[in-house]
């Protein structure tokens, strides 16, 4: 007997519990789950079953993350993935006494740890990354535009060519429809921030996919793929502050000052702007704290 029992236990628990349910957010979850399992192996504990955790084993795994330094974010992430696995199993209850405060994971932030990127250090890193990968910054560049998470840059070739025909025809909005890579397979609907350079731009990733084979990044599948863009992208020295992320941060920022100028409430813009993310515009009041709040504070 191993780990592995009592991961697929836990990971079939979560998927029977209520909430999100998309691939990616199951996809963590499964990851977080996996390492709950294999933490209380490698440690002697018996556990088997998701029915058979008990607080000891809970308070014993927040512990190590925060002993090895991960924040109260990462701690607090952690143990919602197990909640859910406990909820599937309606043991609520007992879910609900393992909170975050019980274990040591109170106040943990849910902002943003990166900054928007500026123009002038996108086109530094722009340079670097397109010596070693034209197709990964041309990915770059399409996520600085449109505010793309990276899946979703990578992915676009599919609809490169209606964005293109959305952008250049005087009659449309100028939005595009992101479609393929989204979180939940999501479709939403996002302008540009430039809409003239968006379009020569669309047109520069139309014809370099002609040249590649209809990919942007020349690999046979996503995942290796997914792997080229990420292995470029830290080469080139985009990590920390500095990762892709940022450009959805910049895009975030950018919008939510332009709505503010036209004289769009705060709540509003940052509900229409959610909606740009494909976060929804419930979540109005989230984006304006993780992706604005420094740039919008220092302007109240």
């Amino acid at each position: 007997m191993s780990h592995k029992s009592l991961t697929a236990d836990l990971c079939r628990a979560a998927r029977s519990a209520r909430g999100k349910q998309a691939d990616h957010t199951r996809k963590g979850r499964d990851q977080s789950l996996t390492r709950f399992a294999h933490f209380l192996w490698r440690e002697g504990f018996q556990v088997h079953t998701t029915g058979q955790l008990k607080e000891k084993h809970v308070k014993a795994w927040a512990s190590d993350l925060a002993e090895r330094g991960r924040s109260k974010r990462t701690v607090a992430n952690n143990l919602a993935h197990i909640r859910t696995a406990l909820e599937g199993i309606k043991r609520r209850p007992f879910a609900d006494k393992m909170s975050n405060t019980a274990l040591g994971a109170v106040r943990a932030s849910r902002a943003g740890t990166k900054r928007p990127m500026t123009r002038e250090a996108l086109d530094v890193h722009l340079a670097i990354v397109a010596a070693l990968d034209p197709g990964v910054a041309m990915v770059l560049e399409l996520l600085a535009e449109f505010g793309l998470r990276a899946e979703e840059g990578v992915r676009s070739v599919k609809s490169l060519a209606d964005w293109h025909r959305a952008l250049v025809n005087p009659v449309a909005d100028g939005f595009v429809s992101v479609i393929h890579g989204t979180k939940g397979g999501k479709t939403r609907r996002c302008p540009p921030l430039d809409r003239q350079r968006a379009a020569g731009l669309v047109a520069r990733a139309i014809e370099l996919s002609r040249q590649y084979g209809g990919k942007l990044v020349r690999k046979p599948d996503l995942k290796r793929a997914m792997d080229r863009y990420h292995y470029v992208v830290r080469k080139a020295g985009m990590t920390g502050e500095n990762a892709p992320h940022s450009l959805r941060y910049a895009y975030t920022v950018e919008h939510l000052q332009r709505m503010k100028v036209a004289g769009m409430a705060r709540p509003e813009a940052a509900a229409g702007v959610s909606m740009y993310l494909g976060h929804g515009d419930g979540r109005g009041t989230w984006v304006e704290y993780v992706y604005g709040r420094e740039a919008l504070a220092a302007e109240a």
